[in-house]
């Protein structure tokens, strides 16, 4: 009769050790990617359900707010590299000032198409300046960029990023922290693109959390078997 005794082995214990400690931490870190994605979209969907508020200083992140104002069409940013539908163009962002607001805020009015001709920008000309805003709140991070030189000199600007810091380069006076995404109602809007809050649903970080825990499980039940001597 054989029987068998635990020897693994030094260089099969610490190999075990690395990863099996990496797996597991991985694991982790995609169940608290996942919660933090939740509580952003719980956050996202509940200010949504909400009856826009009049913009405040003290206005946060998600929340849906209207405003009053006149939007300065002499400074306006194009946002470059935006694909909607497949097709290649820019996030449009506008000035607008407002009595009820000490500094400006960008509005977003939409995509437009970079069409044919990257050297020509498109027509983003404003019809009606004076209007009412319903939008909501935004604060986007500064991403993935393909240039050092994030903004142009001349307006109207085209900008690599939509990150308040980088755009805030491109005005003297001080902007509000928020980019405020305009809904469709607007006059002079154009092409309306859904919010998308978390690039990547909860749902999926914890599908990866669930591939990392079952790798660490296959490496202990390999540990231990690679592990086992037996003597007659």
């Amino acid at each position: 009769m054989k029987n068998s005794k635990f020897k693994p082995g030094a260089k099969i214990t610490i190999f075990f050790l690395f990863f099996s400690i990496l797996f597991f931490a991985l694991g982790v870190w995609q169940i608290e990617r996942g919660q933090a994605k939740a509580k952003i979209l719980e956050a996202y969907n509940s200010a949504g359900e909400k009856t826009p508020k009049e913009l405040q200083d003290n206005s946060a992140k998600w929340e849906r707010v209207s405003i009053k104002g006149r939007l300065d069409t002499k400074n306006q940013i194009l946002i470059d590299n935006v694909i909607y539908n497949g097709i290649a163009g820019y996030k449009v962002l506008t000035p607008l000032l407002s009595e009820n607001l000490d500094r400006q805020i960008l509005i977003d009015r939409g995509w437009i198409s970079a069409g044919n001709n990257r050297t020509k920008l498109p027509n983003i000309d404003v019809r009606e300046p004076t209007v009412e805003v319903y939008g909501t709140l935004d604060s986007p991070e500064l991403g993935f960029v393909l240039s050092d030189n994030l903004i142009t000199k001349t307006w109207p600007k085209v900008s690599q990023s939509k990150n308040i810091e980088i755009l805030k380069e491109a005005y003297d006076s001080e902007l509000f922290p928020y980019l405020l995404i305009a809904e469709p109602t607007l006059k002079d809007s154009l092409e309306y693109i859904k919010i998308t809050p978390t690039n990547m649903l909860p749902s999926k970080h914890y599908g990866y959390a669930l591939q990392w825990f079952t790798m660490f499980l296959a490496l202990c039940f390999m540990f231990i078997w690679a592990g086992k001597k037996y003597e007659k």
